[in-house]
């Protein structure tokens, strides 16, 4: 169960993300401009996340591993719903990052002033990703042990009376 501090740690956690990306985006450009291995690591890191963060969507929704009734699924389909969401859209930075990269790569002969600042949007997009993805572990985890705790309830209300004491 997600308690109310739960809720405002990950709503401070996200926004100190956020303002790292912009920090980056802003000041970083002399870290990332012109520099084309910093370029192949984020593409290889963003790529390596979204496949990982597919997998951690692909647990969340398998409603098949949930014991008990259909009321045990539909008390923890917010919870699941709510995690979903938040996964989707750090799958959307993955994509908004690369897809800027991608631009980038496209116009930097032709407009490099244009292209100067999508360094910036995608430097930024990078480092809000790459800092909201230190909760992926805690996510998997989290969803984990709800599964375990759902089973071991389901079968405490399945054992017999001595078994439960």
């Amino acid at each position: 169960m997600t308690t109310n501090q739960d809720r405002l740690s990950s709503r401070v956690f996200g926004v100190v993300a956020v303002a790292i990306g912009v920090l980056a985006g802003w000041q970083g450009l002399d870290l990332i401009h012109g520099n084309d291995d910093a370029r192949e690591v984020i593409v290889t890191v963003c790529s390596i996340l979204a496949g990982f963060l597919i997998a951690i969507m692909t647990l969340l929704g398998d409603q098949s591993v949930l014991p008990g009734s259909w009321r045990i699924a539909a008390t923890q389909s917010d919870a699941i719903r709510a995690k979903l969401t938040r996964q989707k859209w750090l799958f959307y930075c993955y994509l908004v990052t690369l897809s800027l990269i991608f631009v980038h790569t496209l116009i930097k002969t032709k407009l490099p002033e244009a292209a100067t600042w999508i360094e910036r949007f995608y430097f930024g997009f990078a480092a809000t990703s790459f800092v909201l993805s230190f909760k992926l572990p805690a996510t998997l985890m989290a969803v984990q042990t709800d599964r375990v705790e759902a089973v071991i309830a389901a079968r405490r209300g399945n054992a017999s009376k001595l078994d439960r004491s």
